[in-house]
């Protein structure tokens, strides 16, 4: 059965107000990014096509579009919405942010709490954030690198029988289950340390069996869960680009929209009368930034 776009249309548009509006709160800008793109090796997901002797990508993953467009690092502070289509005709909503060049420690936290706020925006508060490490599993895989592609594989499977099958020793195998299986406030490792103290939310976990192995990623990672859904509201990490530290995440618009609960704006203006004096109402209410709504 056909979805009903206009609805689906009017959901997305409701939840994608909150956003902007806690995107900009916290000093992010909107980026407008073209539907098509000449294909490049940066370029990641996207639906690919040939035309006129030319490789070409239809709505590729905003991350790595942005990247591609930078010629130079500088400092950013970006925010998307858009479809991401993925090889096929059919894709998928996200809204996210881009901090590039900020502070180490500094920017993750800022970039944590901008999903937080903008979730509380939109009245979603039984959520949690799981925050992992690359750099921590690199260096516990340090002396079994050939088995990393297995290791991370259990990692993003959330299955262990896949790294109890590898023939490395019984102590190896017990540190690894230690990490897989870590939750907390604090570990060993300072960085994360900071994020989670500076960040200061209940809702916030060091947990090392999180990962996201894209191949842009450099250490830092997350997830953003909600008990009412199976899935990922969204997440994202921390990337270098020509030398210079970033971090960013996406939400999953599809999935934010079956919690998001249609909240409407409380402080809407009602405006009823004859229309040429309503409407004149209307105008000067706008003017003042007051939403309106004028009846029949």
């Amino acid at each position: 059965m056909k979805k009903d776009l206009f609805s689906e249309s009017e959901r997305l548009a409701d939840i994608t107000k909150y956003l902007r509006r806690t995107f900009e709160l916290w000093g992010y800008r909107e980026i407008f990014l073209p539907t098509i793109e000449e294909f490049s090796e940066q370029l990641r997901k996207g639906t690919k096509f040939a035309y006129n002797n030319g490789f070409y990508v239809i709505k590729p993953d905003l991350t790595s579009q942005i990247l591609a467009n930078l010629k130079e690092p500088r400092r950013l502070k970006l925010y998307y919405i858009s479809e991401v289509l993925n090889g096929g005709i059919k894709g998928n909503w996200q809204a996210g942010v881009e901090f590039i060049g900020g502070e180490d420690v500094k920017m993750q936290v800022e970039v944590l709490l901008t999903v937080i706020t903008s979730l509380e925006a939109l009245g979603i508060e039984d959520f949690y954030i799981d925050v992992g490490s690359l750099k921590v599993w690199e260096r516990a895989i340090e002396g079994i690198e050939e088995f990393k592609a297995e290791i991370f594989r259990a990692l993003t499977r959330r299955n262990f029988e896949i790294i109890e099958r590898l023939p490395i020793n019984e102590e190896k195998k017990e540190e690894l289950w230690q990490l897989f299986n870590f939750r907390g406030k604090s570990c060993e490792y300072e960085k994360l340390n900071k994020i989670i103290e500076a960040v200061d939310d209940e809702r916030v976990f060091i947990d090392f069996g999180t990962i996201r192995p894209l191949p842009y990623y450099s250490d830092i990672i997350f997830e953003v869960y909600s008990p009412k859904i199976g899935k990922p509201l969204g997440g994202g990490g921390e990337y270098t680009f020509k030398g210079v530290s970033a971090f960013g995440f996406a939400f999953d618009l599809n999935t934010l929209s079956k919690l998001f609960d249609g909240r409407i704006e409380k402080s809407r203006k009602r405006i009823g009368g004859e229309p040429k004096e309503a409407y004149k109402l209307a105008k000067e209410l706008v003017k003042l930034g007051i939403p309106v709504e004028v009846g029949e």
